[in-house]
Order: structure tokens, then C-alpha cells, then sequence
């Protein structure tokens, strides 16, 4: 049928007004689902899309939010963007997603990009803060950024801390007394908050903390790093690792030794990847709630867009730990 079809149209022919099809194509405002079907029937019956390019124009911004990802490919990062999108989509925004490959220089020049595209905002997962020179929104998830500012800054993260100590108390509890962890210095302070937390319920057991670093995450790094702590030191019995890549190369390093898991040593992980609960033995592991910071962070630039102060500046979203055989 006509692209040239009209919302004038839409609303004669779903007997509805123009206003109640705005609100409808916008998702703004109140009407029920059986008026929703009948007028999306219609715009589909005719080809109708908005014109999202005169909307921008009118709003002197784009439908479009950025979001800036140090690593695609890494699954947590994954499934935060699958259900901002989701979320987002609802409300008549798209995505553009930029990935750093945690490098400065590439995250500056995606930065630069989204401003001249007019995003209407910006979600910022990379662990840098960024000062826009534009008023475009600005929500940092997940990674809390360097020189981070109560006051002026959105940020929805995890409870790192706790899921530090959840993970330590998690090898107490299952008898271990002497526990290592595996961590790789990072611009993302959630690995160091992590290892905070979980040195903290280690002394609080009156126990030491051994340290074991890997020099970036990877599980590769990690076995050699773990590997060469077991040859070179007294063996902990338990492992808290920062995140599932380094409790995978623990695992691994562990193998090569002849030392079996979990019955001399025990792995807690980070993340709750896909596959932790595929490994054998199954990697026990703190889950990170992806659903409950998306909607968060969405939320709250939805908010900031429309030129409304969000409830919070900062929200902290629970994690749970999730118990398998690494631990049993």
C-alpha cells in the first residue's frame, strides 16, 4: 500500500483520534492493548513508519541512544545490551553500539561520533568518565568510572562488594582455610572492589588472603599465573576469581598440576557466564541481575532525556551467588 499514508489516516480508519495514534507510535501516555493491535493492524495493512528523520529534527536530537562497550564478545556485556535494547525499543529508541576494545583512543573517537550524530543520550559501560560538551545525557552501567563524582554522575552498577564477600564466604563455609585470589589489574574497579570484599570476609574469618595476578584478564594469563603461584608457594585450598574468565584458566592450571577440583581445591568465579554451568565440574559463581541494571540505566536517560531528574543518581542492583560442584 501508500507510504504516503498518514496518522489522519491511521486514526479514521482505527476510529480512534490523531492523538491517541501518536501516543501510540511515541508509546506515551494511556490506551489499552486491544486499541494498540488495532492500530499497528493498520499501519502494517498500509506501510506506515514514522518519520523518525523529522522527529529528530523537531527534538533537535536523534531516537537513537549510544552505547559505548569496552568488549562485545565478553557475555556479560552481551546480555546487558540485549535487554537495553529490548527495553528501549518500547519506547521508539534504537541502539548504536560502539565497541573499544578497551582502548582510550577508539573510545574517544566513538564518543565524538555519537555527539555528531545527536544521540539523545549516552550509556557508558567502559570505566571512563567522560565530560560531553553538548547536552546529551550521560547514565555510566556496570563499570563505575575513574574519577567518578557522586553528586554529578548517573551510575546503575552491581554490588561488586558483596559479591566479593558471597564468593570468600562461599569457600568458608565449604571448610577452606587458606584462599587465594585470582584477580588482573584492570581500569574496571569492579575487579578491585570484588577483591575488597572478598579479603574483607577472608580477615574477618581470621584468615590471610593470598594474592594471585594475572596481568589482564584472560584465561590463558590466568593459568600460567596460577600455575606459577602453586609451584612457587604454600597451596590455598580455596580461589575466589574476579570474574569466570580467570576462574576458567584457575580451572585449567589446576588440571595440569594433577590437583582436582573440588576435592583439594575450591573455585568460586564471577559473572555467571553461559557456559559456567556447562564446565565439569560446574563453576560455581556470583550472578550479576543483567535484566533489573538495564531497565535501570534505561530508566533513568529515558528520564534525563525528557529534561526529568531521576529518583537516584546511583543505584546499586543485589547479585546472588550461584552454587555448583567448584564448591561442593
Amino acid at each position: 500500500m501508500s507510504q504516503k499514508a498518514s496518522i489522519k489516516t491511521i486514526a479514521e480508519l482505527s476510529g480512534v483520534s490523531v492523538a491517541t495514534v501518536s501516543r501510540i507510535i511515541n508509546q506515551n501516555g494511556r490506551f489499552s492493548a486491544e486499541t494498540e493491535a488495532r492500530v499497528r493492524k493498520i499501519m502494517d495493512d498500509l506501510n506506515y513508519y514514522p518519520n523518525t528523520v523529522a522527529k529528530s529534527l523537531r527534538q533537535k536530537h536523534s531516537m537513537v541512544i549510544g552505547i559505548i562497550v569496552p568488549d562485545i564478545t565478553n557475555t556479560h556485556f552481551s546480555r546487558l545490551i540485549l535487554e537495553i535494547e529490548n527495553y528501549l525499543f518500547q519506547y521508539g529508541y534504537s541502539i548504536l553500539i560502539c565497541n573499544t576494545n578497551e582502548d582510550e583512543n577508539l573510545e574517544q573517537r566513538h564518543l565524538d561520533t555519537l555527539i555528531s550524530q545527536r544521540v539523545s543520550g549516552i550509556l557508558c559501560l567502559t570505566g571512563r568518565r567522560h565530560i560531553i560538551p553538548v547536552n546529551i545525557p550521560v547514565v555510566y552501567l556496570d563499570r563505575r568510572p575513574e574519577g567518578y563524582i557522586e553528586k554529578e554522575d548517573y551510575l546503575v552498577e552491581s554490588d561488586n562488594l558483596m559479591g566479593g564477600c558471597l564468593a570468600a564466604r562461599s569457600l568458608i563455609e565449604s571448610g577452606c582455610r587458606s584462599i587465594g585470589i585470582v584477580y588482573a589489574p584492570t581500569v574496571d574497579i569492579n575487579h578491585n572492589m570484588r577483591c575488597e570484599g572478598a579479603a574483607q570476609m577472608i580477615t574477618e574469618a581470621g584468615l590471610v588472603p593470598a594474592y594471585i595476578k594475572a596481568q589482564r584478564v584472560s584465561a590463558p594469563i590466568a593459568t600460567d599465573a596460577v600455575m606459577d603461584y602453586f609451584k612457587n608457594n604454600p597451596s590455598p585450598d580455596g580461589l575466589v576469581c574476579t570474574n569466570d574468565l580467570l576462574a576458567v584458566g584457575a580451572f585449567l592450571a589446576l588440571m595440569e598440576l594433577g590437583i582436582s577440583v573440588p576435592g583439594k581445591v575450591k573455585i568460586t568465579g564471577y559473572d555467571d557466564s553461559p557456559l559456567a554451568g556447562v564446565y565439569s565440574p560446574s563453576l560455581t559463581s556470583i550472578h550479576q541481575d543483567a535484566k533489573a541494571m538495564s531497565k535501570c540505566a534505561a530508566d533513568m536517560i529515558l528520564k534525563m532525556i525528557d529534561g526529568l531528574p531521576p529518583a537516584k543518581s546511583h543505584e546499586i542492583i543485589p547479585v546472588r551467588l550461584i552454587s555448583r560442584e567448584t564448591t561442593a
